[in-house]
């Protein structure tokens, strides 16, 4: 598993976390809604019901408390050392590229570890203030879990009291509206509202691009190397398609060091979140020196690249819509909703059915030499997170990287155990000492290739 793949994995897993969350405070919210007993609520004592459930706040704010204790893999302690650890494999990773090259080895700059601590700081922080800090709060118009309960609420009276639905009915479709929507945890400047797992994931996939691709542009930069070379796949962005599998400036056009036989990425919307190296993009840069390394990828068609990449695209949506209609069946199941169950049953079927088509399609119209899609069942599945054995992967993660660092950098210094290795890291003051110290000895041993 090479660093890219790793950081992938890491953020991957810390975003499964904050999904199977949001899943969980979902199932607190029903269960103190069936202990309400709204099945038995009608239009003549449904308002009172409501200002029973609305007392019902402070003790579900309690759970979601004791939840996120449970969730201690989302903590910005533990989030910070599996990112500074990923991020320094990238700085190993490159350097060691570099010397295979044929490069002069350079020492890590401190601006590389200052942009790793201040990339890392920056998600850890937002995490906590956005999601994890919303979520603890008392004050019930901040909390969007509250937030999300009085809606269902809200919505489910007032269906009731017009006569519109039984209440059974009125709160089981609350509860799934809200499903859907997700637990709303902020909106952007354009308006867009953000729920807890799309948030998370949007915020984690992206600053795994950026400290991949950024740690290893500035690593190369240090070398003095500003040529790479691009790896190229059959579906691409925009962006990439005119550029991939070319050799490419890793530097501006106004640089001294730009070589104008060259594209710059630059040119491309580097830096930019739909650009060339932007989220979700795949694409890869290997130091390249002319007369020395040779260009082997593969070349395809800009045009055939970007109409792929679109082709792929649409099938994430029906993914998507595969995911979303099996937490429905999920929850439908929580409410021993028989009639949802069934619909919704019937729903993936057609949905599957739909994708199956749409991937044989595609492949017949387009692909000629290769398939353009492929099927990934992964990817139609709720991507679940066992707290347990979360807590037991991490507990094995950070036993093996102690014993990494003591094999490379020798024993000196460091904790005999994985449980004080731990408790170093977790500890506010402690852990920035210890990633200090780790970032320390990583550069004195870099600068010695």
């Amino acid at each position: 598993m090479d660093s890219k793949q790793k950081i992938d994995q890491d953020t991957n897993n810390i975003a499964n976390l904050y999904s199977n969350l949001e899943d969980k405070i979902f199932s607190e919210i029903i269960k103190v809604l069936q202990r309400g007993h709204y099945e038995d609520v009608t239009q003549d004592n449904v308002v009172q019901w409501q200002a029973q459930q609305l007392s019902q706040m402070g003790a579900l704010t309690k759970r979601v408390i004791d939840l996120m204790a449970d969730f201690d893999g989302i903590s910005p302690s533990e989030i910070e050392t599996i990112l500074k650890q990923d991020g320094y494999e990238i700085l190993d990773e490159v350097s060691q590229e570099l010397k295979y090259s044929g490069q002069v080895s350079q020492p890590i700059s401190d601006e590389s570890f200052n942009m790793l601590d201040s990339m890392v700081r920056q998600t850890t922080d937002t995490l906590n203030n956005t999601i994890n800090q919303t979520l603890l709060s008392r004050n019930y118009g901040v909390n969007p879990v509250m937030r999300t309960y009085q809606e269902i609420l809200k919505r489910s009276t007032i269906e009731t009291v017009t006569g519109l639905k039984t209440h059974d009915r009125a709160v089981k479709d609350a509860i799934y509206q809200q499903l859907d929507k997700g637990i709303e945890v902020m909106r952007d400047k354009s308006g867009r509202a953000w729920s807890l797992e799309g948030y998370t994931r949007m915020i984690l996939t992206t600053t795994s691009n950026r400290t991949y691709n950024d740690l290893r542009t500035k690593r190369m930069q240090e070398f003095g190397q500003v040529l790479c070379l691009m790896s190229s796949h059959p579906n691409s962005r925009e962006t990439c398609a005119y550029i991939q599998g070319k050799v490419v400036n890793i530097v501006p056009t106004d640089d001294p060091n730009y070589n104008d036989k060259y594209d710059s990425i630059y040119n491309h919307g580097y830096g930019e979140p739909a650009g060339t190296l932007g989220i979700n993009c795949r694409h890869k840069l290997f130091p390249f020196t002319p007369g020395v390394n040779v260009n082997n990828m593969t070349q395809y068609n800009p045009k055939e690249a970007i109409r792929n990449g679109n082709l792929r695209q649409k099938q994430r949506y029906y993914e998507r819509s595969i995911r979303d209609a099996k937490k429905r069946l999920k929850v439908a199941e929580e409410l021993e909703d028989e009639q949802m169950i069934t619909r919704t049953k019937t729903l993936i079927a057609a949905r599957q059915k739909k994708l199956r088509e749409y991937i044989k399609e595609t492949n017949k119209m387009y692909g000629k030499k290769y398939d353009i899609l492929t099927r990934d069942y992964d990817r139609e599945q709720i991507q679940s997170a066992d707290v347990v054995k979360e807590k037991q992967k991490i507990k094995d993660y950070h036993a093996k990287e102690l014993e990494k660092l003591k094999e490379k950098y020798g024993y000196h210094g460091f904790p005999k155990a994985v449980e004080e290795y731990q408790s170093l890291l977790y500890n506010k003051d402690t852990g920035q000492a210890i990633h200090a110290y780790i970032k320390a000895r990583k550069g004195v041993a870099l600068s010695q290739w």
